[in-house]
């Protein structure tokens, strides 16, 4: 059993999200050219799989070079993280331990590591729903996060386009809620926090696969039918990139969809629904700035810190009888409103099958 959790750990991610990414392309495909009968042609079989120019899109390059400047860098940002996983969790180990001394450690079965594997994760994916939806109604937060919205079109390199300051305070929440838990089934079974974290780790990499996480970051808009209920599907997350009004700030959720629904912030897609992608707001032209590693790292930091100045002291750069321009979310802000009112006095847009948009690379399958 040991040396199956092992392998199922060590196994290659890389190879697991780029084989359910290119499978799912290639049977939506041939379930299209079935439903449709078409003729089989190998470019449309490719522009299917792959909807963008991999030579020409800037979107794409940008995604590469974060992708390796991540997997460069992730270990220095993620640090903070894993040390507040294990100061919470030994913390709460040595205080229940001091409180209840006499205390015996509880035997543990296949139920019980089972029972503590679903709590890990319920307790992760609910740290995960909390930095995300912050990170939509901080401003401060917002501007680093806008970097992974700013992709004009989804595929799996996508997952990792972000700023990687998230990871910081990200981790330390995580670290929190979770090293609490953790830290818990040590003092009551008398495993060790390498055990606890293994726990979290299986579970995640389950439900990875379960949730098709790597369909998540794609046009293809696939649901999971009934587990809609409790699990974000590919299609929900779509959603979540979408710029439609409609779908603004809707499934934070990673894995688990039920806090979306316990707070309010749940939206299951219709069949054949659309996402289009970006950032509400800015033009196709204006999203082109952060393909750059300056407009993906840099720019995002210091609008980031002028918004924390703007909430902290408003007047800080405010000189006698000048006008000063209001801050970069502020704007935003603005725009997302009147196109929401735009949106709302015209009529309900359709759902269903519809030629793809040139803004965006969905399409519809069924």
């Amino acid at each position: 059993m040991e040396n199956l959790q092992t392998y199922f750990l060590n196994f290659p991610q890389f190879a697991v999200t780029w084989g359910i990414f290119f499978g799912a392309g290639l049977l939506s495909f041939f379930f299209l050219l079935w439903r449709d009968r078409s003729d089989f042609s190998f470019r449309e079989m490719f522009e299917h799989c792959v909807p963008f120019n991999v030579l020409t899109s800037k979107s794409f390059h940008m995604d590469v070079i974060i992708y390796v400047w991540r997997k460069l860098t992730d270990l220095v940002f993620v640090a903070p993280g894993l040390a507040a996983t294990a100061l919470v969790s030994s913390a709460t180990d040595f205080g229940l331990r001091s409180v209840f001394a006499d205390f015996s450690p509880l035997g543990i079965n296949y139920v019980v590591t089972f029972a503590c594997t679903i709590v890990m994760l319920i307790a992760a994916e609910f740290a995960d729903y909390l930095v995300h939806y912050l990170e939509h109604k901080v401003p401060a937060l917002w501007e680093l996060h806008k970097v992974h919205h700013s992709a004009d079109f989804l595929n799996p390199l996508t997952s990792k386009r972000g700023h990687s300051f998230p990871l910081v305070y990200g981790g330390i929440a995580a670290g929190v809620i979770t090293g609490t838990f953790a830290g818990l089934f040590m003092f009551l079974f008398g495993i060790s926090l390498v055990e606890a974290v293994a726990l979290r780790a299986v579970a995640s990499k389950i439900f990875t696969i379960w949730t098709l996480d790597p369909l998540k970051h794609s046009h293809i808009p696939v649901s999971l039918g009934w587990f809609d209920r409790f699990l974000i599907s590919p299609h929900m997350h779509q959603i979540h990139h979408s710029k439609v009004e409609r779908h603004w700030d809707k499934n934070f959720g990673t894995n688990l969809s039920i806090f979306d629904w316990m707070f309010g912030t749940g939206y299951r897609p219709e069949r054949g629904e659309k996402a289009v992608f970006g950032i509400s707001g800015y033009s196709n032209a204006s999203l082109q700035k952060f393909n750059t590693f300056k407009g993906a790292y840099f720019d995002p930091v210091m609008r980031s810190w002028k918004a924390i100045v703007a909430q902290v002291r408003p007047d800080v750069h405010a000189k006698p009888g000048a006008k000063q321009d209001p801050p970069t979310f502020i704007i935003e802000t603005q725009k997302r409103t009147e196109q929401g009112a735009e949106t709302a006095g015209s009529a309900p847009a359709a759902i269903g099958p519809r030629p793809p948009s040139p803004a965006s690379n969905s399409g519809t399958i069924g």
